[in-house]
């Protein structure tokens, strides 16, 4: 395997420098040799005709021509074959410049998939030798692998320096995965992808499976450690492809008309009759001979496709239109092409388990011949309410399996319409609904008058996207919908559009945003918002959807840059000081009444102690549901609830950091949340807090809600959830500060935290090193010194040193130099200032420490 490995990586090398270096690129491009051109323009004057065939043919002959080619040349070709520029082209003959013309004229350019010279001009410099002789190699690396891995039951797709799509690349990739998941898009893979330095290998989830936690990849230099790393994954691939199943729905003919006929025979069956085997194609070139655009957000591609590629074990829902269903069965066979059959000749073997049509009273399939389905329990339940004897059969398929919901689309392509539906939550909530969830929305309105902007509703069309709006009081953008039916006319509603709920926004967009933002300016739905459908141009859909993007990637990198874990405060190696029993008091205070105080002397490790409260209660790690701020004198009610901010040439409302943490856990009742606040004592609470004096209180979280002082009359009123915590620190020696507002204290239990000089400290000190005598001192001398300055009437418990000043060594120093260190420039400060008008007794106690 070596010497083929080694094949593949001479290729990568030179590909890797084309593909990164465009100067080199070009200049290669330039030389080529003339009997090399002669033999490509050969190749590509008898190819079927496309645009970058056409471009590449253009370009060889401006090469024998002597021509430099330069990016300026390349893409003016490429504007003369996006204008069907034929007097241009005539010199190639009628059939190519047929071809040309009668090249269906599309949204989408015929060269956005081209837009690296790389990709243009990868066959000049891989050519059919060079292919050869590498997926040969290819080939044989794959079936050394599976030899070497004992691989019986496993097949391999390769995918040589052509790329997936055939726009060339600069590596090669394997894919080992188990006969029964058919496509290695739809199994958990044995994956090796050759660099030209490197190799890349592990697991990897196929791009239909949406787990890419699974994913282990790692770089290696050697095949042999690559072999070790793939038997080390070999079972873990195993038992995640066996648990893995997918429910598909299937409708036998329109309106269910075949159903009897693939019962019996055993199979389900796809017209599409023009196509060859689908084997043969790629998304691409699929795309191509059903002149579709945008075959990456294709509901046809897609039916194709999944048709095509689901695996055996996988579960089919005969439908019969929207809501009626007529059998269930399993997939035992791979994907069959029979063209002796006069129709319907792409299929695949169902073994029927249930021949029994139920209807379900809703709409709750797509209209699609061949689509997942998130309705599997919904269908199970009613089949086993019809008849129980059908548990058995559900459970036997389902036994040991694990369904992953299929990937979300991209949802920005450009051949499809855009939308803004506003929804009133107080007749039709987004929250009440779940993903995958059929929704429909009348024209009319309750009065049977036609809703404003009813043409809208006219050119409304399936595949269609739709930004899901809560008008007042909500006003945030909750949902993005696709359009399932266009405007047809139902026996109960009337005349509806549907849609289906592809995705709920986790962290709803506000009105107010979407106004701040760039490029909305002039969007319809700001232009006037009476009415429910409105168009939205691409542009205005891209920039609303970079919006919820940008805030789900921001929450993504917040959760990325943590690792949350389980947590146990009895079992945590880096607990504080305090005993399980003192923790619990503390967290049965906060439980009962939802604000509490840390308070103590400096050093005591309070803000500490509040996230470790905020773990043991979450029993996770997760900083996500935990939100910290400090207070200062300056600080403002601006700051914390809301305020009114500059904005460009204008003025605007904008919420303080404890107003979005409230309106983060209220979406999130499942969970708690904790908002500390470090330094509470340091500002003007009654300023800061202002009506949250009222809501904070324990009877009032979630049941009295008031409208702010900056909220607008429509706004919905603010109040403070039940599932929000919080924990204030405090600093009992810092004298500048006058003491707690009485109304704020009431609402909070005040908890002292002392200096914690006991066996756990000590066994911790030792733990990091430092000798058992020179731990013994520090004891000793900082518990001395405490009682001294507890026993001074002007300072007394509130001003003692506490046991975090010596938790943090460093281990460039020796013991005695870092102590010395703390004394001189943490604690000597300290104790100055306690004793300012009393320099000998400062004095003297920083003599006993150092001494």
């Amino acid at each position: 395997m070596q010497k083929s490995i080694g094949i593949i990586q001479k290729y990568a090398a030179e590909l890797k420098k084309l593909e990164q270096d465009e100067k080199y690129l070009l200049e290669q491009l330039n030389n080529l040799d003339i009997d090399v051109v002669e033999g490509l323009i050969n190749n590509f004057t008898s190819e079927q005709f496309q645009p970058v065939n056409l471009l590449r043919l253009e370009i060889l002959n401006k090469i024998k021509e002597n021509i430099i080619i330069t990016p300026e040349l390349i893409e003016e070709i490429k504007n003369k074959i996006i204008a069907k520029d034929d007097a241009y082209f005539s010199k190639y003959g009628e059939t190519l410049v047929s071809g040309l013309i009668d090249y269906p004229q599309k949204k989408k350019l015929p060269f956005v998939n081209w837009k690296k010279n790389f990709s243009i001009f990868f066959p000049f410099f891989h050519r059919l030798v060079d292919k050869i002789e590498s997926d040969t190699a290819l080939d044989r690396i794959a079936k050394g692998l599976m030899k070497a891995l004992e691989l019986d039951q496993y097949k391999s797709h390769n995918v040589s320096f052509d790329g997936s799509q055939n726009y060339g690349a600069s590596s090669c990739w394997i894919a080992i995965f188990p006969e029964k998941r058919v496509s290695h898009r739809n199994a958990y893979q044995l994956f090796l992808r050759i660099h030209a330095e490197t190799l890349e290998s592990g697991i990897v989830s196929g791009s239909e499976i949406n787990d890419e936690s699974a994913n282990t990849l790692e770089f290696f230099n050697t095949i042999e450690e690559v072999i070790e790393k793939l038997r080390a994954s070999k079972e873990t691939v195993e038992n995640k492809n066996k648990k893995l199943i997918n429910y598909w729905k299937f409708e036998p003919g329109e309106n269910g008309i075949y159903w009897e006929e693939f019962y019996k025979q055993g199979i389900i069956a796809i017209g599409w009759d023009n196509l060859r085997n689908l084997n043969d194609y790629t998304t691409e070139t699929l795309s191509q001979v059903l002149n579709v655009e945008n075959p990456e957000n294709s509901n046809l591609i897609r039916n194709i496709e999944d048709f095509r590629d689901a695996s055996i074990g996988d579960i089919i829902i005969a439908t019969k239109g929207r809501g009626t269903s007529l059998g269930i069965g399993v997939i035992i066979g791979e994907y069959i092409f029979d063209d002796e059959k006069t129709k319907y000749k792409h299929i695949r073997k169902v073994k029927w388990l249930i021949n029994h049509l139920v209807g379900f009273g809703a709409v709750i399939f797509r209209q699609d011949v061949f689509s997942p389905t998130r309705k599997w329990e919904i269908i199970k339940e009613k089949y086993i309410s019809t008849a129980p004897s059908y548990e058995k059969i559900f459970n036997d398929l389902e036994a040991g399996k694990v369904y992953l919901p299929p990937p979300k689309p991209p949802l920005s392509p450009e051949t499809q319409n855009f939308w803004w539906l506003n929804a009133n939550p107080k007749i039709w909530s987004i929250d009440s609904y779940k993903l995958g969830d059929i929704q429909s929305y009348t024209s009319h309105n309750d009065k049977g008058n036609k809703r404003r902007v009813y043409k809208n509703f006219k050119e409304v069309k399936p595949g269609d996207l739709v930004i899901g709006y809560e008008s007042s009081p909500v006003k945030q953008i909750k949902a993005i919908y696709e359009i399932t039916e266009g405007l047809h006319t139902d026996d109960s509603e009337g005349e509806i559009i549907n849609f289906e709920i592809k995705e709920i926004v986790e962290d709803p967009i506000t009105w107010d945003d979407l106004r701040e933002t760039k490029g909305l300016e002039n969007c319809e739905v700001f232009a006037n918002n009476q009415g429910s459908l409105f168009s939205l141009t691409s542009e205005e859909f891209d920039i609303i959807r970079d919006l919820i993007d940008e805030r789900n990637i921001k929450t993504e990198i917040e959760k990325e840059k943590i690792s949350i874990k389980e947590y146990s405060f009895t079992s945590d190696p880096e607990k504080p000081f305090i005993e399980d029993l003192e923790l619990k008091g503390i967290i049965d205070s906060l439980k009962i009444k939802k604000n509490i105080v840390l308070q103590g002397p400096p050093g005591v490790g309070k803000t500490f102690v509040a996230k470790k409260i905020a773990y043991e209660m979450m029993k996770q790690t997760d900083d996500t549901k935990i939100e910290m701020v400090q207070f200062h004198q300056s600080y403002s009610y601006e700051d914390f609830i809301q305020g009114i901010r500059p904005s460009g040439k204008t003025f605007r409302v904008k919420n303080g950091v404890f107003h979005d943490f409230c309106k983060k856990a209220e979406f999130d009742p499942e969970n708690k949340y904790f908002f500390i606040i470090d330094e509470i004592n340091r500002g003007n609470l009654s300023k800061i807090f202002g009506e949250l004096m009222m809501l904070i209180e324990t009877d009032k979280r979630g049941k009295y809600k008031v409208h702010l002082t900056y909220s607008e009359k429509d706004d919905a009123p603010f109040f403070v959830p039940e599932n929000l915590y919080l924990i204030g620190t405090m600093n009992t020696a810092d004298r500048s500060l006058s003491i707690v507002d009485y109304a704020l204290r009431r609402r909070f239990r005040f908890i002292t935290l002392e200096p914690k000089f006991n066996p756990r400290f000590i066994d911790f000190l030792n733990s990091q090193g430092f000798s058992p005598k020179f731990v013994g001192d520090i004891v000793s001398k900082i518990t001395t010194l405490n009682k001294t300055i507890r026993l001074d009437k002007n300072l007394g418990e509130g001003f003692q040193i506490g046991h975090s000043f010596f938790c943090n060594h460093k281990n460039n120093k020796s013991e005695n130099e870092w102590f010395k260190d703390i004394i001189n420039f943490e604690i000597k400060p300290l104790l100055e200032e306690y004793w300012f008008d009393d320099k000998d007794k400062y004095e003297s106690q920083i003599d006993l420490l150092l001494s």
